[in-house]
């Protein structure tokens, strides 16, 4: 064991571990603790304020940056939510427009289908009119034509016995009774 400070600490030679180094070891760590002083002074006087200053610029920008997106994000929240009631009036204004189409085409639809009721009512009075009035017109001419045949018929056979005005009276008389019967019949 007396061999590693034998080695160490031979006279004369110069190892890793002597008092020449150890010197030059401590000269170095000095001028290396003096040199990281002067480059923190250095820094210090000369460029440290201006990180700082670029470094609250900096931060400054990237609060406004997010200032600015907060708020337009409330400005673009506030256009969904006035978009959104904006579609919710239009909606009610649709469905209070269609219910109110719609009952008007209702009102529209009765009155069209009221109207058409009674021109047709109108209609088929106006054809019972002219029926009842072409069923007279016809009874009146063949009363005519049956009373005109009645008397020629009676003409023939009697001859001249009876005046041909008193044959045309009774078979007027006759066929209208005949005829008011058998209207009374059909009806």
């Amino acid at each position: 064991m007396s061999y590693l400070p034998e080695l160490l600490f031979e006279a004369g030679e110069s190892n890793l571990f002597s008092p020449d180094q150890f010197a030059g070891y401590a000269v170095t760590a000095v001028i290396t603790i003096f040199n990281i002083l002067l480059v923190f002074v250095v820094f210090r006087l000369f460029a440290y304020k201006k990180i700082l200053k670029l470094i609250h610029s900096r931060q400054e920008a990237l609060d406004a940056e997010l200032d600015a997106a907060k708020k337009a994000r409330e400005e673009a929240q506030a256009i969904v939510d006035s978009s959104k009631e904006t579609i919710d009036d239009a909606k009610r204004k649709g469905s209070a427009i269609m219910e109110e189409a719609k009952a008007n085409a209702e009102k529209q639809s009765k009155a069209v289908i009221d109207q058409a009721n009674e021109e047709a009512q109108q209609i088929i009075e106006r054809a019972e009119e002219d029926a009842a009035r072409m069923k007279h017109n016809a009874f009146e001419t063949m009363k005519d034509d049956i009373a005109d045949l009645s008397v020629q018929i009676a003409g023939h056979i009697i001859g001249d016995a009876i005046s041909k005005e008193e044959l045309q009276k009774s078979a007027s008389k006759h066929t209208e009774e005949i005829l008011n019967q058998e209207v009374a019949k059909s009806e």
